[in-house]
């Protein structure tokens, strides 16, 4: 027990208290109030008294004006603030360009160095203390066994637990090092879900037993590693609670992550406004309900209107006898506690807006990302022999239905200028024989991705379609999973398949170098695929 957190937690008013475990996020009308401490952002303040400020996307100006931001906040608190982001890598990633984004964690699974997770995670927490930001909600320890998984996929760093319980306590440790919080999740594992719970509450409806063999050793491997917190997950596990999702439940949260599995630490829920529960509990009763069920601080990243009616229901709950203030006092110390961990008690230094740029987007980090990606890049398959490739005088021509496949182009062209691309709709894919390749082509490339729950959506189906067109012809074809692995399970006659586990620039330019013969392939599929057509 430390003195100083008794003494604080003694101070505060009752109202203080409960802004203490508060996690939320703000928006504006415009850009400006989305990238400023605006009217909604000065009430988190000054109104709700709230213990963390979490960015999303809509919050990131540029290096300078996020670090000016986030000093503000910090300035006009009380308390000084978790200061919070998603900044997983790969497809999660809140600070993009001109940020280094490093390559996701099966990426990381790949290259069969945990060293690697360490160094990105370290690097990771440089970049987020030079804007201000002390709170990561990373890294992600579910275990991706499903192919079919819309949301997790690349998050994980592969399909066992014990590849997990290799890579996620060096990221922590990285992020620790480096001075900035971390959360392991999504307790009790989202890995083996074909639904996303922010769409929907999805079932996981396996024995206990499975559960301690796949879904729990990650997680017991991340407190031993002291990670910071723990973040739950809206799912239903009937093997553990059949009525109440696990963020909402005393017998998860309660009962086997605090009593059974010893956690004494913070836990956090996922954000409350995801329709895996709000659809249902609506988000001002699930804070309460999770507050009842053990959780320390619930999330409402969005809406104003929604943390009004949370905090007023909290306050209702605790006047009501439903939530006694003792069980507000265990939270709230285990906030100061984890603050004072962490040095945040001991003051705050504003951070310098002007030295921001050149730390998120440093030459090393660049260097340290494409490291990554060159040891990543997998060769599912091989059967003929295509990589290396050498295209000689001939033509190299890029397809994909994918948004990125102009840069996928760029990438092959700045080895072999006789490149074309060819950006496909999902019309064409479906009558792929409009596509005309040119008479000289000596290599096709094919980029494919699944359909990603931010964007418009991919026509898989359509993509598919294509693939198999191009198989058959005359061509060889080298496919190219831009993301998730799996999808040669749409065309598993593919005899050349590589895997990038991500599409930004440095995956892209180390999946061309390793097609192309530059470099040697060395990643190895962290996840169970067919290898053979």
């Amino acid at each position: 027990m430390s003195s100083r957190v008794d003494s604080l937690l003694g101070s505060l008013s009752l109202d203080e208290k409960i802004g203490q475990l508060l996690m939320f996020g703000w928006q504006g009308e415009t850009e400006e109030e989305n990238i400023t401490v605006s009217s909604h952002a000065r009430l988190l303040l000054e109104e709700f008294k709230v213990g963390g400020v979490v960015l999303l996307g809509r919050n990131v100006g540029t290096p300078a004006q996020t670090a000016r931001c986030m000093n503000e906040l910090q300035e006009r608190s009380k308390l000084p603030l978790f200061i919070i982001v998603d900044q997983e890598g790969g497809m999660v990633a809140r600070f993009k360009d001109p940020f280094v984004v490093f390559p996701a964690n099966m990426a990381l699974g790949a290259t069969g160095d945990p060293s690697l997770a360490y160094r990105a995670a370290r690097a990771t927490a440089e970049q987020l203390r030079a804007v201000g930001v002390n709170f990561n909600f990373a890294p992600c320890v579910d275990v991706n066994n499903n192919p079919l998984n819309p949301i997790i996929g690349t998050r994980s760093y592969g399909d066992n637990p014990e590849t997990v319980a290799r890579f996620a306590p060096e990221a922590i440790r990285g992020l620790h090092d480096g001075g900035v919080m971390t959360s392991a999740k999504h307790f009790p594992g989202h890995g083996d879900t074909a639904v996303d719970s922010h769409l929907a509450l999805p079932v996981v409806d396996f024995p206990r037993e499975r559960m301690d063999a796949v879904e729990l050793p990650p997680f017991r491997a991340a407190m031993a590693a002291g990670v910071a917190s723990v973040m739950t997950t809206h799912i239903l596990f009937p093997a553990l609670d059949p009525e109440l999702p696990s963020t909402l439940s005393p017998r998860i949260i309660t009962g086997l992550l605090r009593e059974e599995m010893g956690w004494q630490g913070l836990v956090v829920t996922d954000d409350l406004e995801m329709k895996g529960v709000a659809d249902k509990w609506g988000a001002a009763q699930a804070a309460v309900l999770s507050l009842k069920a053990g959780v320390d601080c619930p999330l409402i990243c969005h809406t104003l209107e929604t943390q009004v009616e949370a905090v007023r229901a909290i306050k209702d709950a605790i006047a009501a006898g439903e939530i006694t203030e003792e069980r507000i006092d265990a939270s709230v110390r285990r906030v100061l506690e984890l603050k004072e961990r962490f040095g945040l008690l001991d003051g705050v230094t504003p951070v310098d807006p002007e030295a921001a740029l050149a730390v998120v987007s440093s030459p090393e980090k660049k260097a340290l990302a494409l490291e990554i990606a060159r040891r990543a890049v997998t060769v599912v398959r091989n059967g003929r022999g295509v990589i290396p490739a050498d295209p000689g005088e001939g033509r190299i021509v890029v397809i994909s239905l994918h948004h990125s496949v102009e840069r996928l182009g760029a990438a092959f062209r700045a080895i072999h200028p006789r490149t074309d691309v060819i950006a496909v709709s999902a019309d064409q894919a479906r009558s792929p024989e409009s596509i005309a390749l040119p008479e000289d082509a000596s290599l096709v490339v094919a980029g494919t991705c699944p359909s990603e729950p931010w964007t418009a959506g991919l026509d898989v189906e359509a993509q598919a379609t294509m693939v198999k067109h191009l198989l058959k012809g005359p061509k060889p074809v080298c496919v190219v999973a831009l993301r998730d692995p799996y999808d040669l399970l749409k065309f598993p006659e593919v005899h050349t398949y590589v895997a990038l586990y991500g599409y930004r620039d440095e995956m892209l330019q180390a999946c061309a170098e390793v097609v192309l013969g530059r470099i040697n392939p060395s990643g190895r599929a962290p996840v169970a695929l067919p290898e053979s057509a």
